[in-house]
């Protein structure tokens, strides 16, 4: 059976030399030691903009909880973002889809962090990234995050606030502590291990080739049955 790297090699065939760079350099900046997980996010340009904001700093993974709203993307506004994530959605109806997401992402290794400015929190300058992987959780844009959510985080953090709003727009939130967090992957001593594994690299660029190559499963299904005799 072929591999995901042999899958990968014959696909890579049918891509320009500049798409196949390009894919090349920025799988060495993805991470999944820092995740997303996005709790009833209902307008739009906020939902976009938190996709957007992922794939410009290397997070692979978004998690969306949908308990009461449904994730809507802005095409205008995500750019094409979502195209590059790999984004996994929790919405069984009748079910408390905050506490499958939060379960899941525990048995998984995150220790789940929730941003709000409203509990007893560590300032964002301030967050140690050394004990793990990180799940960071962010709340509706009137709300916040649900009391289930709130209840079953291991930490809490905050961005500094210096005005009288209380709070930030929830993709602007987003983007300030992602970006201080994946800097800080970079930097922190000792050294973390934050980039993807050569399995999860070879996972992803076999997913980025296959959604940028027109026909891309009838060219695999062609190839493997070229190899196996019998499509696939």
């Amino acid at each position: 059976m072929p591999t995901n790297s042999d899958l990968i090699q014959h696909l890579e065939q049918f891509a320009t030399e500049k798409r196949r760079e390009l894919f090349y350099k920025l799988i060495g900046y993805r991470t999944r030691y820092v995740t997303v997980v996005l709790e009833d996010i209902y307008q739009s340009q906020n939902a976009s903009a938190v996709l957007r904001t992922c794939d410009c700093l290397g997070i692979q993974d978004v998690h969306i909880i949908e308990n009461q709203n449904k994730y809507q993307i802005n095409p205008d506004v995500a750019l094409g973002a979502n195209k590059w994530l790999s984004i996994k959605k929790y919405n069984q109806k009748n079910h408390n889809n905050t506490l499958t997401a939060i379960k899941a992402l525990k048995d998984n290794g995150y220790r789940i962090v929730a941003t709000t400015p409203h509990t007893n929190n560590t300032e964002l300058p301030d967050f140690n990234l050394q004990p793990g992987k990180t799940a960071m959780l962010f709340g509706t844009e009137k709300k916040g995050l649900s009391p289930t959510a709130l209840s079953l985080s291991d930490e809490f953090v905050k961005i500094p606030l210096y005005g009288f709003t209380e709070s930030y727009n929830i993709s602007v939130s987003a983007a300030i502590i992602l970006y201080q967090l994946t800097e800080k992957l970079k930097t922190t001593s000792p050294k973390i291990e934050w980039q993807l594994s050569t399995a999860e690299q070879a996972e992803i660029l076999l997913e980025w080739f296959s959604a940028s190559i027109r026909n891309s499963k009838g060219i695999i299904n062609k190839y493997l049955t070229e190899i196996n005799g019998r499509p696939q």
